[in-house]
């Protein structure tokens, strides 16, 4: 009986459900590297794309694209539980309207970015995911609220993510965890910087897919009106949104191909990276040579990017907005900077640059932060630690 019983109390298995899109990939990558070695048998990954087939329905062509991208993740994640009933819990990394039913039907968590409120804090910049049409943006929200109340807890990246699920969804305070998130310590290593001359050029990284949302183009109006001289800036982002003038100077770009070059004559010391995706050497070697991370994003609920650059030990230059603050503390291990405004960036930025002392001591207090508080075996420690207590 008491063997009966040990092994009944026994944690068990979690499936890990994330749906492949921008953002959660990266996430599913670290998760997985990033899992206690000791509990990997537990874990069962099940990455949900897109774009890949799914029923007899989502192949039909006169389908609308977005229904067919949904029906995808929808038809793979009934397929992957349909003989999955012996597992503990699951973990939806995906917030979609027709997983209700295999959320409701399991011991289910919910990682949840946004809510609409958060997005409406945020806007112009998410307003096409809240809709035109105010009835329709009310039904979707009550619709969303029913299936965050069909899991059993809800894990977020901040206290403001949190308290926006709290107040759009109702769900009490106890049935949503914050869950800092972190870099991953394994691939994002510290750098010694000490050793770069004075008279070389500062080297400015941003990394940001959405250009003008992430605020590409406030830094690019700043490298053209600087009076600096001692920099090159690196920009790494999805070549879609960038201005016709940048794409003029770069020549064609082959979808979902990687292709580097300068803005000559207009901007000679700024370099465009496309194509280069989420833990690839090459994006951590533009990490490992950059002197300054700089991302003044205009909308966001946190930012993975931002941490590892802080893992390197770069000091960091963000836009405060959404989660962000609680990830930086202002002037000790990072910059925060307020969004649109060209005045608050030149004089984080002209700081940093004049100063590699100062960026040293913010870098390294930084990288003690993430190996404290924001690195993902922090972060997977403390979701585990809720669901196995809610068993």
């Amino acid at each position: 009986m008491l063997a009966e019983a040990s092994t009944r109390s026994a944690p068990g298995d979690i499936g890990w459900l994330f749906g492949l899109g921008h953002g959660h990939y990266a996430q599913f990558l670290n998760f997985q590297e990033c899992f206690p070695a000791d509990q990997a048998h537990r874990a069962h990954w099940i990455g949900l794309e897109y774009d890949s087939s799914g029923d007899l329905l989502s192949r039909m062509p006169f389908l609308p694209r977005g229904i067919r991208l949904r029906r995808n993740v929808e038809w793979h994640a009934r397929t992957q539980l349909a003989e999955r009933a012996d597992w503990d819990a699951l973990f939806f990394a995906v917030e979609q309207l027709s997983l209700r039913r295999l959320v409701a039907g399991h011991r289910s968590y919910m990682y949840v970015d946004f809510t609409p409120s958060l997005k409406r804090q945020l806007a112009p910049w998410y307003q096409h995911q809240l809709g035109r049409n105010p009835a329709l943006g009310a039904l979707k929200a009550r619709l969303h609220a029913r299936l965050c109340r069909a899991a059993r807890g809800i894990f977020t990246m901040s206290e403001w993510a949190a308290g926006g699920v709290q107040r759009d969804y109702g769900l009490s305070a106890e049935r949503v965890h914050v869950a800092l998130p972190g870099a991953n310590l394994r691939r994002w290593g510290p750098v010694d910087r000490s050793s770069r001359t004075s008279g070389g050029r500062t080297r400015i990284l941003m990394v940001g897919g959405e250009f003008t949302r992430k605020g590409g183009g406030l830094l690019l109006d700043w490298a053209e009106a600087t009076s600096a001289t001692n920099w090159q800036l690196d920009i790494v982002t999805w070549p879609g949104d960038l201005p016709s003038w940048v794409r003029d100077c770069l020549g064609p770009i082959p979808p979902d191909e990687r292709l580097s070059g300068d803005l000559a004559p207009r901007l000679p010391h700024v370099r465009v990276h496309c194509g280069v995706r989420a833990n690839d050497p090459e994006l951590i070697r533009l990490f490992q040579a950059a002197d300054v991370f700089c991302l003044p994003t205009m909308a966001d609920g946190s930012s993975i990017a931002s941490l590892e650059a802080m893992a390197t030990g770069l000091p960091v230059i963000v836009g405060a907005v959404g989660g962000i603050p609680e990830l930086i503390e202002d002037g000790v291990t990072g910059f925060l900077v307020k969004p649109g405004d060209p005045a608050d960036l030149d004089a984080r930025l002209t700081s940093l640059l004049a100063d590699s002392s100062l960026r040293r001591r913010v870098g390294d207090a930084a990288r003690r932060s993430c190996e404290t508080y924001f690195n993902i075996d922090r972060q997977l420690r403390d979701i585990l630690a809720v669901i196995d207590s809610e068993r």
